[in-house]
């Protein structure tokens, strides 16, 4: 199976898939750091730096050049294989990434108990919230300005419709944040104190202020999205 088969495959089987009952008693004993955010915020560094386990997700796109197999994603080419593990429900979720590849999570790559941490799409939140995990933090992380978001994005190398895409999905993102009333806010102007509000949020202890300064910078960000025109 090709590529660009399997990328045609899989979203069918999106809306009527069902992890095992197994997979979920796995999870059932982990409490899950949700970390959102658009492309580029810093998600997987912010998360890797905090200490708290880091889940891997499964993903079909390209790894980025600071990208490690194993450690940051696995990159899926066994595109047979993945359209199996859909259908035999080996996954706790699966979804749609914003450049149009497949994201999912392996309930093996989960610890036993305790804390773990995800980048997560906010696309799917709802769906992890409903899982059955001991218990759910979602934290949204943001940079300061949307001209530093566009640098940090522009790091990445895409196409012009990858690109496109990420936007999009960034507008989703923040517009869900703003709306969600579970959802924390970190903002990822120093990594040494986005990784503090971080652990500080696994206490039950979340810095008000920090949060504060986050959803002030979110709602800037989103009104420029809002008047960007789509592309």
């Amino acid at each position: 199976m090709t590529r660009e088969e399997f990328l045609k495959a899989f979203p069918p089987l999106i809306n009527s898939y069902k992890p095992t009952a197994d997979f979920l008693e796995r999870i059932s004993k982990v409490s899950l750091l949700m970390i959102v955010g658009p492309s580029g915020v810093g998600k997987t560094t912010l998360t890797q730096r905090s200490g708290i386990t880091y889940v891997p997700g499964d993903t079909t796109r390209d790894p980025r050049p600071e990208e490690k197999e194993g450690i940051d994603y696995h990159f899926r080419r066994d595109y047979e294989r993945v359209i199996e593990d859909m259908k035999a429900g080996h996954f706790v979720q699966v979804a749609i990434g914003s450049g149009g590849d497949f994201y999912a999570t392996k309930a093996s790559s989960f610890p036993e108990s305790g804390w773990a941490a995800m980048s997560i799409v906010a696309d799917v939140i709802p769906i992890f919230r409903r899982l059955g995990f001991q218990k759910t933090v979602t934290a949204f992380i943001t940079p300061p300005t949307y001209e530093e978001w566009i640098r940090r994005l522009d790091l990445h190398p895409a196409t012009d419709e990858q690109r496109a895409k990420r936007i999009a999905e960034g507008r989703r993102s923040y517009k869900f944040a703003l709306t969600d009333k579970q959802t924390h806010f970190m903002l990822n102007d120093r990594l040494d104190e986005a990784v503090k509000q971080a652990r500080e949020l696994l206490l039950n202890a979340p810095d008000e202020r920090r949060e504060a300064r986050g959803r002030l910078a979110a709602q800037a960000i989103s009104r420029r999205l809002n008047q960007r025109t789509p592309s």
